[in-house]
């Protein structure tokens, strides 16, 4: 077989007339709706359905991490059959929107998230995120029909307004029982309202905002016996994504720890900050030299089970802790730079100082991390100087979490406090302060827009990758595939300085193997030679399915096009069909950012059709690609896409756009508007007839006077119209209609506005504008003017 080799520039073109057969998109991709059931205990076995579309041909569940397996359960056969007398009629398979999972945990597997995808010979399905966990996890209709066994994580949804969950347990005199409701946390619009009562109704505890808005509680028992816990929305609303988790049990609870971090390669005296934690307040937490760095979750472990888990942060930076009392500017405590500092505004009212004193004249960001961790405190951070003066404030860089730059100069002394934005303080108002020079490095990052991506044998994909340059990056980016699967080839997609964006082209060969594989994209580049390598981040974990041959290809000429902003240019697509295959095919464009290129259809019995082309007013000039596939429906909604066509589109520059607007308009505007009048004669004084609009300019490097003209004007409508002089950008039209107009009509008509600059004559039109004539009224000369309609 021979390989098409890919020419690189600053894109890869799929070389035109030499298209491959088309990709299949045979039945749709495979959608997951909610799962029901979102926490699994190690060491157990369910089986949980799953409701989507396209779930018929799903042949393998895919799961991410470690410990946990899944396998599809067999959906049983009907027993109901169909016999005709003559043949040629049976019962067609039902489309199905659900389908069966059997789920494994291991023993030992690690706590934490896994995604769940299933696949189907046609992709891979959207994820849906699970959980292991240590508990016995209970569904809410089992929980509800008998008394349940403390601990135990129960999953519930409240489906409908005003609806109650109530689940009964028994617990003895003086035992605490941990309460907690997981729903506004993690995204779900539950407002929850928890209650506790005796056996016989009588309200005994109650809880609602702790953490955020989700309720928590400790519950000791005044006497043995049995309990009820209630569960509802405080606003009395519901519906199917109304879902929470309520955790309950005599069960360690972490409700913070201090440190929030520290330093690989020492130890950390921890304070643990929570409940029922066995007295022990304190622990010291040994870092290995080799320990990741960055962010993870730790647990605290007791006889009772083990707590939930709070983050912690590993660097390598040196770590301090504050020393009180440093509350005035005469008792700042050092800062180092670079380094952390971990402290607490232990109080109401508190202030932390600390004095930085540079080594060197150099840039440096002081960083408060604390809402990140889970700690109450809302960060208002100052740069003084010496004295006392304040050089910059903050207390909001994206979150509660406070953040400034300065440039610090060698030797000179500088003030930073700390404090809560409203005053409050207290045990769980910890935080890491942290100075260092900014990462100012130049350096890039490469993204694509999707995650699953299917491609036919013999065909082509095409995979839009979008270019980050950071802190003066301007070395070219290399992208290609890592690992592909058998069969599978890219040639590597170039992206030059100034390019933002291109589409790199896998190529699968005619036997590559069908089925899914993990999809791996590296980027590289140089600067300063020192060497740059990335992985090509998706939204999700990207996946490749590889499909079967199909039957119709496309081609596109001419083999690349020009156009003025706000202009127009033509691609002629033609199809080449085999295998008998005679269905519509609808030609489609990739998105292109300020370019039009609207759909078309070849019908069946054609194989050529024109695509229009029309950068918009305001398109990026320069060379980009438009990419254009081609899509049909084939059978029971079989989908087909050809494989992409790119055709380098080179857009120039206008001198000048004209847009038409409402008077008193700020903004430029390219949506057609209506004006309105009513015919009466040329001598009537009524302003009812009159009516008016402006036009405006942009210009872009003309500077001379603007001639305009109306074009589809409707008879009988006079208009006064003045060119736009070199020293304006705007002008006002005048209309009037007069009787011999023809009433009851909506006549779009247009301004086309014309100048000579570099020697050309150029031409722009505005966008349409409506006027609509009306028959006057009896006494329409006493009425009043009639206004313009947006």
């Amino acid at each position: 077989m021979q390989r098409t080799i890919w020419n690189t520039a600053l894109w890869l073109l799929v070389p035109m007339g030499l298209l491959a057969p088309a990709q299949v998109h045979a039945q749709p991709v495979p959608q997951l709706g909610s799962t029901p059931v979102t926490w699994f205990q190690r060491g157990t076995t369910l089986e949980v359905t799953l409701p989507g579309e396209a779930l018929a041909p799903v042949d393998l569940v895919l799961l991410t991490g470690s410990g946990m397996s899944g396998l599809l359960v067999p959906r049983p056969e009907s027993p109901l059959t169909l016999e005709s007398s003559a043949g040629g009629l049976s019962a067609a398979p039902e489309a199905s929107k659900s389908l069966t999972v059997r789920l494994t945990v291991d023993p030992d597997a690690p706590l934490g998230v896994r995604e769940l995808r299933v696949a189907s010979p046609d992709g891979v399905s959207n994820p849906l995120t699970l959980e292991v966990s240590d508990l016995p996890e209970l569904l809410e209709y089992a929980a509800a029909a008998s008394v349940i066994s403390l601990p135990a994580g129960i999953s519930g949804v409240i489906g409908a307004n005003t609806e109650v969950d109530t689940f009964r347990f028994r617990a003895n005199r003086g035992d605490p029982v941990v309460l907690d409701v997981q729903a506004n946390r993690f995204g779900s619009p539950l407002d929850p309202t928890l209650v506790v009562l005796d056996a016989d109704g009588k309200e005994l505890a109650r809880s609602e905002d702790v953490h955020g808005l989700d309720p928590f509680l400790v519950f000791l028992p005044p006497a043995d016996g049995e309990y009820r816990i209630r569960i509802s929305d405080l606003r009395f609303q519901g519906g199917g994504d109304y879902r929470y988790r309520l955790v309950a049990g005599a069960l360690p609870y972490l409700e913070s720890l201090f440190p929030f971090g520290g330093r690989r390669g020492s130890t950390v005296e921890l304070e643990l900050d929570g409940h029922l934690l066995e007295e022990s307040q304190r622990m010291v937490l040994d870092i290995a030299a080799d320990a990741p760095t960055g962010r993870q979750e730790i647990r605290a472990r007791t006889p009772r089970g083990r707590s939930n888990p709070l983050p912690f942060e590993t660097t390598d930076l040196p770590e301090f802790r504050e020393t009180e009392p440093n509350n005035s500017k005469d008792k700042a405590g050092a800062l180092p730079a670079p380094g952390v500092v971990n402290g607490k505004i232990g109080t109401a009212g508190d202030v932390d100082f600390f004095r930085i004193t540079s080594a060197a004249d150099q840039n440096l960001a002081i960083e408060v991390h604390a809402h990140r961790f889970g700690s109450a405190l809302d960060a208002l951070l100052t740069l003084m100087d010496d004295q006392g003066t304040v050089l910059q404030r903050n207390d909001d860089a994206g979150t509660p979490d406070a953040r400034l730059e300065f440039e610090a100069r060698k030797g000179t002394a500088y003030l930073v406090s700390v404090q809560d934005l409203t005053d409050r303080g207290g045990p769980r108002f910890g935080y890491r302060l942290t100075v260092q020079p900014p990462d100012r490095t130049p350096d890039f990052a490469v993204r694509a827009p999707a995650g699953r991506f299917r491609i036919p044998r013999g065909g082509h994909l095409a995979i839009r990758c979008e270019v980050e340059r950071r802190h003066g990056f301007d070395g070219m980016v290399r992208i290609q595939g890592a690992g592909l699967p058998p069969g599978v080839s890219s040639g590597p997609l170039v992206l030059g300085t100034g390019t933002k964006f291109g589409w790199l082209i896998l190529s699968a060969d005619e036997e590559t193997p069908l089925g899914h594989a993990p999809l791996r994209l590296t980027a590289s580049g140089e600067q300063g030679g020192r060497a740059l390598v990335h992985d090509v981040s998706f939204p999700e974990a990207a996946w490749l399915t590889v499909l079967p041959a199909v039957s119709f290809s496309i081609a596109v000429a001419p083999p690349a096009i020009g156009a003025e902003q706000n202009g127009a240019a033509e691609l002629e697509v033609s199809v080449s069909r085999r295998d008998g295959f005679d269905g519509a095919i609808r030609i489609v464009a990739e998105e292109l950012p300020g370019v039009s290129v609207p759909a078309v259809v070849i019908p069946g019995d054609q194989s050529r059709v024109r695509v229009a082309v029309r950068p918009a007013y305001n398109s990026e000039t320069g060379i980009r690609p438009v990419m254009l596939r081609g899509e049909t429906g084939e059978g029971a909604g079989m989908r087909l896409s050809a494989a992409p066509a790119a055709v380098p589109l080179n857009t120039s520059g206008i001198p000048m756009f004209l847009t038409a607007m409402l008077p008193g308009s700020p903004f430029f505007r390219t949506d057609p508007f209506r004006l309105s009048a009513v015919a009466l004669p040329t001598n009537s004084a009524s302003a009812a007839s009159r009516t008016e609009f402006v036009v405006k300019v942009d210009r872009r490097g003309l500077p001379g006077e603007i001639a305009l003209s109306l074009d589809d004007l409707p008879d009988g409508v006079l208009a006064t119209v003045a060119p736009i002089p070199a020293d304006k950008n705007e002008v006002t039209i005048r209309l009037q209609v007069t009787d011999a107009a023809e009433t009851g009509r909506e006549t779009p008509f247009t301004v086309t506005g014309s100048a000579t600059h570099n020697d050309r004559i150029w031409r722009q039109k505005t966008q349409p504008i409506t006027l609509v004539i009306a028959a006057p009224e009896p006494e329409t000369a006493a009425i009043a003017p009639a206004r313009d309609q947006r």
